[in-house]
């Protein structure tokens, strides 16, 4: 049996059934995945025959020039798939197989060819510039656990894992031609690459065992070794047909081991109150250190359908975040060990939460949280490439900040779970800051302080219903351009003496502004539907109805009087998200 899931933009489907039964064995297994296909929605809307330009300055110089070049291709789609096994080999051993792979890919590619040719001068030239990314990130897992019930109170489970995380931005720029000049030929051929990349790859075995055998003590132990391997870098390399440049200014690669023992007792003191005690030990193979993180929870029933939560821990991480602390956006985190020489990360978590469960259908929750975070880094963003003594000299990217952040909030939720109308209302209070040599404390580009959902399903008739989501929020932080600037050098050549300049920009103090607020409203309408006897849904969804912008960043550009050509300044304009749209399509069962 399965379900499928046809929309305008991405589709999905599962899959599951149970095992043959062999040797008394049975299990079950189960198949899923999902693609995103705008693309090639998009590129069949714009499907052209290529573009063809041509262009002549007159019969003065007698200079003419054609072009033509590919179509634009939508560069960006979504995949992922799942599979799980369960094999009960008896009733009390199990094996279960667990394989995710999902990539996000931008491949992005153009070419064009220019012929020009001048017949005064009696110059012909031809070539083709190509420029293409290509840009896949995403993670792979497999997992195989193996849980044995020893007895009754007594489970064993051991599981072997292996996970990789990849990141790898490719672009490649080009240049291939000929050209004659009078009785004079040649050719050329320019190539620049540009690679950056970040690739984690986890290997894990864990035994744990839960048992049950002291009253009202709930028992779990167990031991983990971790091996990561770590590759982060950045190449360049620039060739033509005499010489090949290459340069790698970012190269960390390194191995890790994190063997670890936890334990966790959780205790039912009395009916009303119960406690979880417990503990992880971690000793990482680049430090010689022990790291020690003590947890601590509490749930107390001030009525059978009120209860408050407490919750204290410390946690250690060797795995930590190396982005720029310059960046405006982000798409994706670049990740590394933490080095020999730097001291370990942790955080210390304080929640402190109440739930009451209404006799209508109703929760209600709110929670308050403290963390503290210490020893984290910020890679160090500066200029690649500096000049000393008419010497051009390189920077490496291997240089961090020591950082420190906090972070308090506040969460409301108030949920509905059953009757005609069902949905959730969330709303959350939030402050987070860091702080780096450079800057002092500044609100980092995640933070936003004030952030609510509403998510909500009305029944209209038995097989109809209207959906709804609001998402609204404070704006992200960032760093305002205040003006720009020339940077001029110049070429002491006796012979061919010349001065360059390279613009940028004035900025304001770090994170001193933020985007304008979020807002998206989303409706939809879907309807149950039978058809030979297989029932379906068909539905269509309107995104952000009120065609609201939401930036993600800004762009700046000189602001130009167009009568004098005076620049007046600096001027932005905002890269928005997804603008208003419709989709629909059809959920089937089988």
């Amino acid at each position: 049996q399965g379900n499928a899931n046809i929309s305008l933009i991405s589709s999905k489907a599962l899959l599951e059934g149970p095992l043959p039964k062999i040797l008394g064995m049975k299990g079950s297994w189960m198949v899923a995945g999902r693609r995103t296909y705008f693309d090639y929605v998009f590129n069949a809307l714009l499907k052209g025959d290529g573009s063809d330009d041509e262009y002549s300055d007159g019969e003065k110089s007698g200079a003419n020039e054609s072009r033509s070049g590919d179509d634009f291709q939508f560069p960006y789609y979504f995949y992922d798939y799942q599979i799980k096994v369960n094999i009960d080999l008896n009733q009390d051993h199990r094996l279960t197989y667990s394989r995710f792979y999902g990539d996000d890919v931008l491949d992005f590619n153009y070419s064009e060819r220019t012929e020009r040719y001048n017949i005064l001068d009696d110059y012909y030239e031809d070539y083709e510039s190509t420029f293409g990314i290509n840009w896949p990130w995403g993670n792979h897992t497999n997992s195989l656990t193996w849980r044995w019930l020893f007895s009754p109170k007594l489970v064993f489970r051991t599981f072997v894992a292996n996970s990789r995380y990849r990141f790898h931005f490719d672009m490649t720029v080009s240049e291939t031609g000929t050209w004659r000049s009078g009785n004079e030929n040649g050719n050329y051929q320019d190539e620049f690459n540009f690679d950056f990349f970040d690739i984690i790859d986890d290997n894990t075995i864990e035994t744990e065992l839960s048992w049950h055998g002291i009253p009202n003590h709930q028992l779990m132990a167990g031991v983990q070794l971790k091996q990561v391997d770590y590759d982060l870098g950045m190449e360049f390399e620039f060739s033509n047909l005499d010489t090949t440049f290459y340069l790698n200014p970012l190269q960390m690669q390194d191995t890790t081991v994190e063997n670890s023992i936890f334990f966790q007792d959780k205790w039912d003191i009395s009916p009303k109150l119960a406690l979880q005690l417990g503990g992880r030990t971690t000793k990482y193979s680049l430090h010689d250190t022990i790291y020690f993180d003590p947890r601590f929870g509490l749930k107390y029933l001030l009525r059978q359908d009120l209860s408050l939560k407490l919750s204290l821990g410390r946690y250690h991480q060797f795995l930590t975040i190396a982005n720029s602390e310059d960046e405006t956006w982000r798409i994706v985190d670049f990740w590394l060990g933490l080095p020999a020489d730097r001291p370990a990360t942790f955080a210390d978590h304080a929640i402190l939460g109440i739930e009451y469960l209404a006799p209508t259908d109703w929760i209600f929750r709110a929670e308050t949280y403290y963390k503290h975070f210490e020893n984290l880094i910020t890679l160090k963003q500066g200029e690649l490439f500096t000049e000393n003594e008419d010497q051009l000299q390189l920077t490496p990217f291997n240089e961090f900040y020591d950082t420190r952040a906090y972070a308090y909030g506040l969460e409301f939720l108030i949920k509905k779970t059953a009757g005609r109308l069902r949905g959730w209302i969330g709303y959350t209070f939030a402050e987070v800051k860091k702080h780096i040599e450079k800057h002092g404390w500044y609100n980092p580009i995640y933070d936003r302080t004030h952030t609510l959902n509403v998510v909500g399903d009305f029944s209209i008739v038995e097989n109809l219903h209207f959906s709804t989501a609001l998402q609204a929020s404070s704006g992200q932080p960032h760093t305002p351009a205040l003006g720009r600037f020339q940077q001029w050098t110049a070429q002491h050549d006796p012979y061919l003496p010349s001065w360059n300049f390279y613009p940028g920009f004035l900025v304001g103090d770090k994170n001193s502004e933020r985007l304008p607020s979020y807002f998206r409203l989303d409706i939809g309408l879907k309807q149950k539907k039978v058809f030979f006897s297989f029932p379906y849904e068909r539905y269509f969804q309107l995104v952000n109805v009120t065609n609201h912008v939401n930036a993600l960043t800004y762009q700046y550009q000189n602001r130009i009087n167009r009568l004098t050509q005076e620049t007046m300044g600096v001027q932005r304009a905002a890269v928005p998200m997804f603008p208003f749209f419709l989709t629909f399509g059809i959920r089937a069962e089988f």
